[in-house]
């Protein structure tokens, strides 16, 4: 489903193109700064928001000469909005269409939030193009641990409970009033009042029809992986190497439900705690984000003997 009227108010100009790419039978919109580039940077973003998180990193990224690509996933921005349930397994096969369908030959996956779920998703598919995965303010699916007595985060892992019921807050989430609490549950206290101000691209896509619906299926998709998505994440170790990324305010996930990451990866595996950021960290420290992303790309390019 195309967009009419409210797609300028999602798909803003930058040093990118937009594009919809078809893959799987859906559409998806993509912001993609090369075409001529067979390795490509591929972004993914957190829940309720969208392509638009990315864009004082990818600026950074892709000044270097890298291709970089942040996509919207199934039921956001101005991809299609599929009525269908979501699972992770074909949120993150969704990328992987992405990526062939446009070419590239070999690509890292960075995923924060829910797109950090799917890029952990994406490195248990293991597609033959995968060069490496960050995930940001991401645990490992199969990692997360129930909250025990009156923690500091105990508040938004809450939030996240109450989101992830089939019931859903698509209301609130249409009107605003739970895009602010979810900054206020999830972001550094020092970032709310900013988030806040420059919100209006993620409330304009939470206003079309059926958006709030489908971006809380993706929600729960990663909140609350099925069955089949559950064996192939307990069964396969990730094979490439693994940056992750936390905030130290972080009110969505602890340091305890980062903990096991490691257990699933069996590759290099590197964490870098940004001290007074929450969940949203692309947008609450994009040069810090992108200082990392790009050390992590350069240390992965020395180590395949790359350009």
């Amino acid at each position: 489903m195309r967009v009419a009227g409210g797609a300028a108010a999602i798909e803003l100009p930058g040093p990118w193109t937009h594009r919809h790419i078809t893959a799987g039978g859906a559409s998806f919109h993509v912001a993609d700064t090369g075409t001529a580039m067979d390795y490509a940077l591929v972004l993914l973003h957190a829940f309720p928001e969208h392509w638009w998180s990315w864009r004082d990193v990818i600026p950074p990224l892709a000044g270097t000469g890298r291709r970089v690509v942040a996509m919207d996933i199934r039921g956001c921005g101005t991809s299609d909005l599929s009525r269908g349930a979501s699972d992770l397994v074909q949120l993150a096969q969704d990328v992987i269409g992405v990526v062939r369908a446009l070419g590239i030959s070999s690509f890292s996956v960075a995923g924060a939030g829910v797109g950090g779920a799917i890029a952990w998703m994406i490195g248990a598919l293991a597609p033959s193009e995968l060069r490496s995965l960050i995930a940001l303010g991401a645990p490992h699916p199969l990692g997360v641990q129930p909250v025990i007595g009156r923690a500091p985060w105990s508040g938004g892992r809450l939030l996240q409970g109450r989101l992830a019921l089939p019931t859903g807050r698509t209301r609130a989430l249409r009107d605003g009033r739970m895009l602010d609490a979810v900054y206020r549950s999830w972001a550094s206290p020092s970032s709310r009042e900013r988030l806040d101000s420059q919100s209006g691209p993620f409330r304009a896509a939470l206003a079309r029809p059926f958006a709030p619906h489908t971006a809380l299926r993706a929600l729960r998709a990663a909140r609350r992986p099925s069955r089949e998505a559950r064996r192939i994440l307990r069964s396969t170790t990730i094979t490439v190497p693994v940056l992750s990324l936390r905030g130290g305010d972080d009110g969505a996930w602890s340091p305890i439900d980062h903990a096991h990451d490691t257990t699933f990866v069996d590759a290099p595996h590197s964490c870098v705690v940004i001290r007074e950021a929450g969940h949203f960290l692309p947008e609450e420290a994009p040069s810090q984000v992108a200082r990392a992303i790009a050390a992590h790309l350069d240390d992965l390019a020395d180590t395949l003997g790359c350009d």
